[in-house]
């Protein structure tokens, strides 16, 4: 939605985005109507789920966390696995962005590799309901769900891999070795957010670092990167 380029009466401005809309009749374009809406249902999914769980998740639950009617929910989303759904894809497309544009501002490697840690951190610090929406453990109960995880999973494990290019004695490496790199640095942090804990995640940064880097560069060298970056 092009909601920073209208004009006139009906212009709105862009960030109003997401807010509650006015009550009763109101010259709003009917666009910005259905986009925030649609904002406001899957910041409330995102929201709803982190104070219950998927398990116990409802539609009711989502619709009060956004403030709309159960009407306007069926008229975005078929189900409350649907709105977690796209809640989650939506979420991971901007955690996928963030540490893409952390990784194009560094022409090394480890540095990238570093990067991404942080701008990953830093993500699930300032977006901790969203952040939730990616770990494994929050959408278990529900196999579509658990699957999309894993493979957006699989999108970090590919990047990861490009180390082995970098990284001579990285080439015979184990073949699961970038999946379980990858699945204990999530586990890790997805127990802080699980817990509401997210706040505390830089602390463990430099130790996150140096386990992603040991297989590729060596403890000493995976040591002193993970210290550079304190």
């Amino acid at each position: 939605m092009k909601s920073g380029g209208q004009t006139g009466a009906g212009a709105v401005p862009a960030s109003a985005s997401g807010s509650p809309l006015p009550r009763g009749p109101h010259r709003l374009p009917r666009e910005y109507v259905v986009e925030n809406q649609r904002s406001r249902l899957l910041a409330g999914a995102a929201m709803a789920m982190a104070e219950r769980g998927y398990a116990k998740l409802t539609v009711e639950n989502v619709i009060t966390a956004a403030g709309v009617s159960r009407t306007t929910f069926y008229e975005h989303f078929e189900s409350k696995h649907d709105c977690v759904r796209v809640a989650h894809d939506e979420a991971f497309d901007r955690l996928s962005g963030t540490i893409f544009r952390a990784c194009a501002a560094e022409s090394e490697w480890a540095a990238k590799l570093t990067a991404a840690v942080s701008a990953a951190i830093r993500f699930a610090i300032d977006n901790p309901d969203e952040a939730r929406l990616l770990v494994f453990d929050a959408v278990g109960s529900d196999p579509e769900l658990a699957a999309r995880v894993l493979a957006s999973n699989d999108h970090l494990v590919g990047l990861l891999r490009a180390g082995r290019d970098q990284c001579p004695q990285a080439a015979s490496l184990p073949e699961l070795t970038e999946r379980a790199m990858i699945g204990a640095a999530t586990s890790i942090v997805g127990s802080r957010i699980m817990i509401g804990q997210a706040d505390r995640l830089p602390a463990l940064e430099p130790q996150l670092v140096q386990l992603i880097l040991i297989p590729y560069v060596g403890v000493e060298e995976a040591e002193r990167i993970a210290s550079a970056g304190l």
